[in-house]
């Protein structure tokens, strides 16, 4: 069977149709970027093949439909000898089928569109064939099981090659009978364990004696809790089932023994890498220690030349050593003598200058006292004028505020003008106060004026808003003004303005004191007089200055310095050749009683020439021994690095023996909850009233016996099927390997390309055992992830050649298969992928498509559709 075209409408990411079409029935490649739809279309493949379209399973169908929703609708054009047909499903919404011969034009519809598919498809359910060369993505390591997936088929192309064909199925018919009446009766634990119709029987048996005992007890009210305790050990059953605890137990060996075994060889890695490195470093110091050995010889020949030449050379420089010390010595003592005579001429001029500094800075002290005496005197002056410039202004601001005011206020006033008769002058009076003749007055406020022997006169003006504001305005201001006067220590604003003026003048005053002491002291006078301590020290430390002339003093000084110089010359001249021979005296000394040592060193070290010899030979054949069992030792290293699994591998194994053995321990856990659930029921049960227990326990006892004869039956049963089994295993084994030819046949071309000295063998049901490379033979569960996929795709090209061959080909689907190849394991990979597409189909799905690219093969490509 070949696949010509594949169309999909509202499927997965596809919810508007597509096709692909053209696929050659040869190699046929789709390449494109992850999220195209690649698996989608493989699982649109299988639901339209496999799946009936009345079909609503969630895991399939479901699946497919988009988000969006819709109906899944695939339609596939195949071919089969001389004929193409074309098969459409629709699911969900509308579900339909049609079966339609492009040849012939002949279209089934329905039920029987779906028989004739299956018949198409040449097997019982439609799918053994191609669950055995489908790959999809990521599957490509899990275990191949071909008995499981296609056994059907594969044994009836197998037995048309070998021998004896007919006992071969007949042993696999009664084996097959055998298996199924033996899995009636026991598990395949070992020891068996009762299942089926022997555990039921035993169960019944058990629970018929259990019940008759409590019949005898309580029975009434029971039926309600019985069907209670009944689901419970239907649960109870099922966990403590032999097939199911022993499916997690096997998982849980299963997953420890993976990893106990990757833990081996990671262990072995460890070991084998360490001792790989202790011999290498067991060459290295071999190596070093032979080239060691032959510097050292080289290096004593060299000493001892070198101490042959350099003696006289020593001899020679010791003379000219104690020359140099003689002329060395003389030029230290003219040195030293002009330095004496230098150093005391300089200490009289030091003493003359540092008089004269002292008596400058003995004038500036005294001048500097003197202004600091004043300054004190004008900053207590200040500090008694409180007359300061702001509170000044601020006074003045106020006066000025109270002038208009009173302006304001006298304006909007009356006028009360005082005129006396004659005799008559200081009778008017304003609180007790005398008016004189002329006074003018315009009260803001009611006043009253009082008349001698007359009486009084009140003068009220007119009430004003405005004229109340600027009254209690001015009364503000007046009271602000008196407190500013307060503050400047005056009784007005004519006399703060005086002593302003006064203030001004004592800052000016108090400016230039301190201008002339800043000069005298620009750091203090504190500082000034600590300067003058220290200079009349250190002039008594000098002593009196000479009466000598300043002149003279310098040019005996400039006479003394010039003669210092030339005999400092002199003398570093003669100390420098001096101490040029003697450093070269004391290292050719030095190197040559070190040579003399290490010559000694060395000739006691190397012995003799014979002596030397010899162990120049010895070391020789030590570097060889090393390096043998140095490569040993890699070749031990590279095995087990190939076998061990790497970090993220062995965390994975881990993992999966930790969970199955959770798994385990939690199954054991909800038995035992519900076997107290139980216990707790039959309790409940054993204290109920019991009715009519004599028929009850009648009707029971006689139940009891009849299930104790259906136990010794079924256990006679069971021996005989037991016997038969192992006599059938005796036989089985003298066949395998004969059934297994025909497709390790097959699979030989594949497995030379890839693995050209590789055989690998196959165990019961087919399933991959071994692969032998030259003398080395692996198994095929520790080879690494990539070597592993290679060898699933290579036997299930063998299969795939194998079901051609014999007139039923199928198909091989390869869904981003090879993600773990090499460079060079890949390009043969091809290499197989080309020569089966001479067999049969090969259609390869991938989103590696740089990699891809030299597969070569027809390149088809995902397109709209319009589907009719």
């Amino acid at each position: 069977m070949k696949i010509r075209a594949i169309r999909l409408k509202e499927v997965g990411r596809f919810s508007e149709p597509v096709a692909l079409e053209g696929l050659s029935g040869g190699l046929d490649v789709l390449s494109g970027p992850n999220e195209l739809g690649k698996s989608t279309i493989l699982e649109a493949l299988k639901l339209v093949l496999f799946e009936k379209h009345t079909s609503k399973d969630r895991k399939t169908v479901e699946a497919l439909r988009p988000y969006a929703g819709g109906a899944p609708l695939i339609e596939v054009d195949l071919e089969t000898g001389v004929d193409t047909w074309r098969i459409r499903k629709q699911f969900l919404d509308g579900r339909s089928v049609e079966l339609r011969n492009l040849r012939s034009g002949e279209i089934a519809r329905g039920a029987d569109a779906e028989t004739r598919l299956a018949k198409l498809l040449a097997s019982a359910d439609g799918s053994d064939r191609f669950a055995l060369l489908w790959v999809d993505q990521g599957a490509a390591l899990a275990p191949l099981n071909p008995t499981q997936k296609a056994g059907g088929a594969l044994h009836a192309v197998i037995e048309g090659e070998v021998e004896s064909v007919a006992d071969g199925g007949a042993a696999r018919f009664v084996a097959a009978r055998l298996k199924a009446e033996l899995s009636d009766l026991v598990t395949s634990h070992n020891p068996p364990r009762p299942t089926g119709r022997y555990k039921g029987a035993l169960d019944e048996q058990r629970a018929l004696a259990s019940r008759r005992e409590t019949a005898r007890a309580r029975l009434a009210n029971v039926q309600a809790r019985l069907d209670q305790l009944e689901s419970v050990r239907e649960k109870i059953a099922h966990l403590a089932d032999p097939a199911v605890a022993a499916q997690s137990v096997q998982a849980k060996a299963d997953a420890e023994g993976a990893f106990e075994a990757a833990r081996g060889a990671r262990e072995k890695l460890r070991l084998a890498e360490e001792a790989l490195a202790r011999h290498e470093e067991k060459v290295t110091a071999c190596a070093a220690a032979l080239e060691s050995l032959r510097a050292k010889i080289t290096d004593l020949s060299k000493l001892e030349e070198a101490a042959m030449h350099e003696a006289p050379q020593l001899v020679e420089l010791s003379k000219r050593l104690r020359q140099e010390e003689t002329r060395t010595q003389a030029a230290r003592k003219k040195r030293d003598e002009t330095k004496e005579a230098l150093t005391a001429a300089e200490r009289g001029s030091k003493a003359q200058a540092l008089a004269a500094q002292l008596r400058e800075v003995t004038d500036r002290l005294n001048a500097a006292r003197a202004a600091a005496g004043e300054r004190k005197g004008l900053l207590e002056a200040l500090a008694a004028n409180g007359a300061e410039e702001g509170l000044l202004s601020a006074a003045r601001r106020e006066a000025q505020s109270i002038a208009t005011l009173s302006a304001r206020l006298t304006a909007a006033a009356p006028t009360i003008a005082i005129t006396y008769a004659a005799g008559g002058a200081g009778k008017i009076r304003i609180g007790g106060k005398p008016l004189a003749h002329g006074d003018t007055l315009h009260p803001a406020q009611p006043v009253t004026l009082e008349i001698e022997g007359i009486g009084a006169i009140t003068v009220a003006p007119g009430r004003s808003d405005s004229a109340a504001d600027d009254a209690a305005d001015m009364a503000a201001h007046e009271a602000q003004l008196a407190h500013l006067l307060r503050r400047m220590g005056t009784a007005s604003l004519a006399d703060a303005e005086r002593r302003a003026e006064e203030r001004r003048a004592l800052q000016s005053q108090l400016a230039e004191v301190s201008a002339q002491l800043r000069e005298r002291a620009p750091d203090g006078v504190e500082r000034l007089e600590a300067a003058h301590a220290e200079l009349a020290r250190r002039a008594a430390l000098l002593g009196p200055a000479p009466k000598q002339d300043r002149e003279a003093m310098d040019l005996r000084i400039l006479e003394l310095t010039e003669a210092r110089a030339n005999a400092e010359e002199d003398f570093d001249a003669t100390s420098a050749r001096r101490n040029d021979v003697g450093k070269q005296e004391v290292q050719l000394r030095t190197r040559a009683a070190e040579r003399a040592a290490h010559i000694e060193q060395l000739a006691a070290e190397l012995g003799d020439l014979a002596a030397r010899k010899a162990r120049l030979e010895k070391l020789t054949m030590a570097i060889a021994e090393a390096t043998g069992v140095r490569n040993a030792a890699a070749r031990d290293a590279a095995a087990w690095r190939e076998a061990a699994p790497d970090e993220a591998r062995f965390s994975g194994l881990k993992r999966a023996a930790e969970a199955a053995s959770a798994a385990v321990i939690a199954a054991d856990k909800e038995l035992s909850e519900l076997q107290k659930i139980e216990a707790g029921i039959e309790g409940e049960l054993k204290g109920d009233r019991a009715d009519d227990v004599g028929s009850a326990v009648a009707e029971l006892d006689e139940a009891s016996v009849a299930a104790d004869e259906r136990v010794r039956a079924l256990t006679q049963e069971l021996g005989a099927l037991q016997l038969l089994a192992r006599e059938l295993d005796k036989a089985s084994s003298e066949t395998r390997e004969r059934f297994a030819k025909p497709v390790l046949d097959r699979l030989e071309p594949y497995l030379r390309l890839v693995f050209p000295d590789g055989r690998l063998s196959l165990g019961e049901g087919f399933a991959l055992e071994t692969l032998q490379r030259g003398k080395a033979t692996e198994k095929v569960a520790v080879l690494s992830e990539g070597t592993r996929e290679q060898l699933a795709v290579l036997v299930r090209l063998g299969f795939g050649r194998l079901l051609a061959e014999a007139g039923s080909p199928a198909p091989l689907i390869l869904d981003d298969a090879l993600v773990y190849s090499d460079d060079t394991r890949i390009e043969r990979m091809f290499e197989a992928l080309k020569l089966a597409a001479e067999s049969h189909q090969v259609l390869v799905l991938t989103c590696r498509e740089r990699t891809f690219a030299s597969l070569g093969g027809n390149r088809v490509a995902v397109a709209a559709w319009r589907p009719s």
